[in-house]
């Protein structure tokens, strides 16, 4: 009986050190996230980061001559909004296959972070199937 435990404490040391792993590899990706957006026929570059910040912007020196102040500044806010939307798209793409969603509703699917973990941290039965246990 001994060593059935031993081999079992091994298994879940070997899934903690993978799904360690796995969160260290998202969180890179997630860090790495990011966007870069042209705008006004290439006069404006902007490029937003991991955390939706904006991290570059560029103007070619034609866009003064072509666009007013208030035209510029409403292509900026357009571009760096377009890049962060992306941002998100790409920090949800790394997510979603760790996140359960709820369809319930007959919808695209909201994130339900509920479903995670067990509504009871003390239902031994829930968590003796979440992490695979069995009764001897």
């Amino acid at each position: 009986m001994r060593e059935d435990l031993q081999a079992h404490i091994d298994e879940l040391m070997k899934q903690y050190r993978t799904k360690r792993s796995q969160l260290q590899d998202l969180q890179r990706q997630m860090g790495s996230a990011q966007a870069t957006v042209e705008a006004a026929d290439g006069m404006v570059t902007v490029t937003v980061g991991a955390q939706g910040r904006l991290s570059g912007l560029e103007f070619d020196p034609r866009v003064y001559r072509k666009l007013s102040p208030s035209e510029l500044a409403e292509c900026v806010l357009a571009a760096v909004n377009e890049a962060a939307a992306q941002v998100g798209d790409q920090v949800r793409a790394v997510l979603e296959p760790l996140v359960p969603t709820d369809t319930s509703d007959g919808g695209v699917g909201r994130t339900d972070l509920s479903k995670v973990l067990p509504e009871r941290p003390d239902d031994l039965d829930a968590m003796k199937e979440r992490y695979g246990l069995r009764d001897k």
